[in-house]
């Protein structure tokens, strides 16, 4: 009895050994994994990110005089055309200024054109009418002076006989000193008229005709400065605009640069977006650019790159003019700005495995059955895709089934689920 246990027990474990072997000699099933053909790296944009749009322009007014504001003519909102006034100080100070600067600008152009012009004949005359008194008088006060020199001397040569008294000699003394005190001064007023009547007849000096032109001059100069002054009490539109926001109400005092309306230029506006600082100068020339806002896409066009990146982002501002496009400053739109060669090889994204930190693709042997990986550098994003570096396109990459299988691992390729089979 208990050898047939034995032989039972030694033939149990027989059969088991056998199964074991078995086991151990039967083939592995191949793993499931679906493939797909590297491809070669498409042209990437410079730059596909969001955008802001932004004014054409902006225009932040003040006025250029102090004064209390008279008028307020428009507000926030308002569309204005250029020229347009849109408040105006009370000019009534302005005003009175270049009334009494154009009434000195004409008494010096008055003066101006006197000394221009030189004598007029009635001054001439005048002159000579003069010269002709003095010497009228000149004679008078000579033959006064003739008489009196004569009864001088016949007074002399009676005082001297005692025909005379003394006091009737002094007369004839005095009369005649009166009389050559006379004489000297006709002869000196008529000096004077005839130096008068030459000045007249010369006319004025070239300083002095200069002179008067000059401030002439000066003084048209300072009516046109006042009448520029009054024209700056009215705060015009620069452009058609609209208003963006408004600083002022009637009966405020407004000072001079003090900003008191803020507008946007009426016409398309632009998009600017960051470029990195390293492709500005790629972005200067790119030949096409999109810009799609609230779902409409528009072709845009380089206006401006501006030459000073910012140091902190490291990036470059790209005004983009986009016609037609409907959009309010302060929108966000999404841009695709140029195209370049990104280099490498496009895969999808999924591929892509991260492994002991190193970033790898399973690639498919197809002689062998089995998967390798390989170590690729990610070049970009595109998309739902990758451009790397390390992988050759029309090699075969995993795309799914990836984290099922190991380097070496026997596989067998089904269609990708939800392709064509």
């Amino acid at each position: 009895m208990r050898a047939l246990s034995i032989l039972t027990a030694v033939a149990a474990a027989g059969a088991l050994a056998g199964c074991a072997a078995k086991a151990q000699t039967a083939p592995v099933e191949p793993i499931a994994i679906a493939v797909e053909a590297a491809r070669p790296s498409a042209s990437l944009p410079l730059y596909a990110g969001p955008g802001t749009v932004a004014a054409t322009h902006t225009y932040r007014l003040a006025f250029d005089v102090a004064g209390r504001v008279a008028t307020v003519n428009v507000d926030v909102g308002d569309r204005v055309g250029a020229g347009q006034v849109l408040a105006a100080i009370d000019a009534s100070d302005y005003g009175e200024q270049l009334r009494a600067a154009r009434a000195r600008a004409d008494a010096a152009s008055a003066a101006a054109a006197k000394a221009e012009r030189g004598s007029r004949p009635e001054e001439l005359a005048a002159a000579g009418q003069s010269v002709a008194a003095a010497q009228a008088q000149v004679q008078r006060a000579q033959a006064a002076e003739e008489l009196a020199a004569a009864n001088l001397r016949r007074s002399r040569a009676l005082f001297g006989d005692g025909d005379i008294a003394a006091q009737s000699y002094d007369a004839a003394v005095t009369a005649e000193r009166d009389a050559s005190g006379a004489l000297a001064a006709a002869r000196a007023a008529l000096s004077g008229a005839q130096a008068q009547a030459a000045l007249v007849a010369q006319g004025p000096r070239d300083e002095d005709r200069r002179a008067a032109a000059a401030d002439a001059e000066a003084a048209q100069a300072s009516a046109d400065l006042a009448a520029t002054t009054l024209g700056k009490t009215a705060l015009r539109a620069p452009a058609d605009a609209l208003v963006l926001s408004r600083a002022v109400e009637p009966g405020s005092e407004a000072q001079p640069g003090q900003v008191v309306f803020v507008l946007v230029d009426a016409s398309d506006p632009d998009v600017i977006v960051p470029v990195p600082a390293a492709r500005a100068a790629e972005a200067r020339g790119a030949a096409t650019a999109r810009v799609t806002v609230a779902g409409r896409t528009y072709a845009a066009q380089v206006e401006r790159v501006e030459p000073a990146a910012d140091p902190a982002t490291r990036t470059a501002i790209v005004r983009l003019r986009v016609r037609g496009l409907r959009a309010a400053p302060g929108d966000v739109a999404n841009v695709l700005l140029g195209t370049r060669n990104a280099g490498g090889t496009s895969v999808p994204l999924g591929a892509l495995i991260q492994r002991n930190g190193i970033r790898t693709v399973d690639v498919y042997d197809e002689a062998r059955g089995t998967v390798a990986e390989r170590a690729v550098g990610v070049v970009a994003a595109d998309g739902d895709r990758a451009i790397v570096r390390g992988i050759t396109p029309g090699e075969r990459i995993v795309v799914a089934g990836q984290y099922q299988v190991h380097a070496g691992d026997r596989v067998r390729v089904v269609p990708l689920e939800g392709s064509a089979s």
